[in-house]
């Protein structure tokens, strides 16, 4: 497959930004308040196989990498994520590099979207430069970032850091005669490393400023005044792998979301913001030669308040555990598990008739087949049943590939 054709891959899976319209009452931020996205749809159900996770650490820098998760997360709605990694060789010196992230709504209060294509330059021996810019149709959304990365062990073992500057034409280029009060500017990084004892630390994210926006002219941006927004995450993993299978894994991730505007109709402001941590660790072994097991638990702790419009506050607290057992064939698996959550989450709105309290339990009974291509590809496939509510829970496909 050529690089032409990977890059085009890249393109096509991205989306283009849309305007800002006027919130209405069923508020995007407020999706998974309830039961729309349990947590156990995401972080058990859905989760990639923690041996599957590790190949993705391990690989996703050595060549090129895609692997694609896409769940049902109620009756009319499919989250979707996918990341994308292109590290294809030009010559002795040079690479092309890509990097496509989709977040369909798993871990943030919105589905976001990354796409940078760029070019990877070798210093020395192990490590190298890149500049990736996205080529968004609208150029005032265009971004570029300038990064340093270092490796080992043929690229298994990597520290990549890079300056994200987004939407760097936008004050010349926007339609809506828009003015940059706050450049968006991100550090960017992703990291696995060796520790002591057959130990490795794994993280990365994006934290920045955020951007800030006005937009005085009330005939070319009829509806949006001033816009601020900040979107960061961070993640940070230990994770183990024995010679006989074991695996271990424990980690952190961190979510801070902020979005503040102010719109020419009134009683449409608001401020809005959102904070959420989740703790986990998750356990592989083989317990004989054709038989597998697989545990996860998970805490998560999230506030969000809005002041303004639909202003509210909501605290929600989070125990999710998962225990699945696969037996294992020549190239499949063929697994049973067991995924419930404990949610308690409390709703306090400004007209208290809108409040409310409490947390279903929730949990299901998967059935899921794995199979493997080559040790390069493998999909999976899965369906549950809701015990204690009573209906379909839902299917799910994962691919992962590395070529």
């Amino acid at each position: 497959m050529t690089t032409k054709l990977l890059s085009y891959i890249a393109l096509l899976l991205s989306a283009a930004a849309v305007r800002a319209e006027l919130p209405q009452e069923d508020w995007a931020f407020e999706d998974s308040y309830q039961n729309d996205l349990l947590y156990v749809h995401a972080l058990a159900n859905y989760s990639w196989d923690l041996e599957a996770q590790f190949s993705w650490e391990l690989n996703q820098f050595t060549n090129n990498a895609l692997r694609i998760n896409t769940g049902s997360v109620s009756s009319d709605r499919l989250f979707t994520d996918v990341d994308l990694s292109l590290n294809q060789r030009l010559n002795d010196k040079w690479r092309f590099s890509g990097r496509f992230e989709r977040d369909g709504q798993r871990r943030r209060t919105i589905t976001t979207e990354q796409l940078l294509l760029g070019l990877e330059r070798s210093l020395l021996d192990n490590s190298a430069l890149f500049v990736t810019v996205n080529p968004e149709y609208d150029k005032s959304f265009m971004d570029v970032a300038i990064g340093y990365a270092l490796y080992r062990d043929e690229r298994e073992q990597y520290l990549r850091v890079s300056v994200l500057l987004e939407d760097i034409n936008f004050e010349g280029k926007n339609d809506l005669d828009g003015t940059e009060q706050q450049q968006a500017v991100s550090l960017e990084w992703v990291a696995r490393w060796s520790l002591p004892g057959d130990w490795f630390v794994y993280s990365e994210g994006r934290v920045g400023q955020g951007f800030e926006r006005r937009f005085d002219d009330a005939l070319t941006s009829p509806e949006l005044a001033s816009q601020a927004q900040r979107n960061n995450r961070a993640e940070l993993r230990f994770s183990r792998q024995v010679e006989d299978g074991t695996l271990w894994s424990f980690w952190g991730e961190w979510v801070d979301f902020e979005d503040e505007r102010v719109f020419r109709t009134p009683g449409y402001d608001y401020q809005y913001a959102n904070r959420e941590l989740t703790l986990s660790a998750e356990h592989v072994r083989l317990l004989a030669d054709n038989h597998r097991l697989r545990l996860a638990a998970h805490y998560v702790d999230r506030e969000a308040e809005s002041i303004g419009f639909n202003g509210h506050q909501y605290v929600r607290n989070d125990i999710v555990g998962g225990a699945f057992y696969e037996y294992l064939r020549a190239n499949s698996g063929i697994s049973v598990g067991y995924a419930l959550g404990v949610p308690d989450f409390e709703y306090a709105a400004v007209n208290p008739d809108a409040s409310y309290a409490g947390g279903n339990f929730s949990d299901k009974l998967i059935v899921s087949f794995r199979y493997t291509f080559s040790e390069r590809a493998e999909v999976r496939t899965s369906i549950s049943h809701e015990i204690s509510q009573h209906g379909f829970g839902g299917g799910a496909v994962q691919f992962q590939m590395f070529f």
